[in-house]
């Protein structure tokens, strides 16, 4: 999707435009960005953010949508983004393209191209709200990935990453509100990776009862439905601890507990404008809140 709008001269407005595109392409690129997905409450506030970043964008004259052909512009300017995330299930893996402060998406022309494990990334069909990407949805876990990108001078860069994954166990696991629970994983997290944890209730929320239309109370709610924990590792880094302190409004009964592993990389081949790669693995237990 392309626009050809422009900045207004205002000096005020381009820094509150430009201030508004990083928040959004910051939200995007972050790598708990698909955890928000997988609950129906958090997807409705995530909407509302990025909707109001786009209208607050537009009225600014950012140009949050636009692409840029690469027959437009140096090839020494774009930048690469390879975003990896995968679960027991599946694979999903992104190219993106960049140029520029205002990080405007790329589009490949016929003298460029991006592959992905040996054959052609093709490009997203939707390009809406952040501009152009390539992208591959496998029905399995792929762990060793290799990007080939070919700019229109005819330069390859060739970039590879690979992780071995972090399982959570496959049986129930009971978590208490009084005691610390320590839960083994699959193994060590490196100490370049970072772990992101996510407890959610099954019982439904006071905030989703509400947005069903289900009468509510007056009282303001005193326990806690979802929470998200960073690092919450033992010295061997080989297990989760959850702690009292964390737990102690969590709703009893049964649960989702959610573990991200995830490491950004710099690029080995790139342009003068350089590029990051990103994993992430997402594993999840079935789990009980008792008392």
């Amino acid at each position: 999707m392309r626009t050809a709008r422009n900045l207004s001269a205002n000096p005020h407005a381009k820094r509150a435009a430009k201030s508004v595109r990083t928040a959004a392409i910051q939200v995007f690129r972050q790598p708990t960005f698909r955890f928000y997905f997988m609950n129906l409450t958090d997807s409705r506030r995530l909407f509302k953010i990025l909707l109001l970043l786009v209208l607050t964008c537009a009225l600014a004259g950012c140009e949050v949508l636009e692409t840029v052909d690469a027959s437009k512009i140096p090839q020494s300017e774009i930048q690469q983004t390879y975003v990896v995330t995968a679960t027991r299930e599946g694979t999903f893996a992104t190219a993106h393209f960049y140029h520029g402060n205002w990080g405007k998406s790329v589009e490949m022309d016929a003298s460029s191209k991006i592959e992905y494990n040996g054959a052609i990334l093709p490009r997203a069909p939707i390009s809406f709200p952040f501009g152009t990407r390539y992208e591959k949805n496998l029905r399995a876990l792929e762990t060793r990935h290799s990007f080939v990108y070919t700019n229109r001078d005819g330069k390859v860069f060739r970039n590879e990453l690979s992780f071995e994954p972090v399982e959570l166990p496959s049986a129930e696991i009971t978590v208490s509100r009084s005691q610390e629970v320590k839960i083994q994983l699959s193994r060590a997290v490196g100490k370049e990776e970072t772990v992101s944890i996510s407890l959610k209730s099954l019982t439904p929320s006071p905030d989703a009862e509400r947005s069903n239309g289900a009468p509510q109370s007056d009282k303001p709610a005193t326990e806690d439905y979802q929470i998200s924990l960073t690092d919450e590792l033992d010295d061997q880094r080989r297990a989760i601890i959850l702690k009292p302190k964390n737990l102690k409004r969590f709703v009893t009964g049964k649960a989702t507990l959610r573990l991200e592993v995830s490491r950004t990389l710099s690029l080995q081949q790139a342009a003068p404008a350089g590029g990051t790669m990103r994993w992430s693995y997402h594993s999840t237990s079935d789990a009980t809140v008792v008392n």
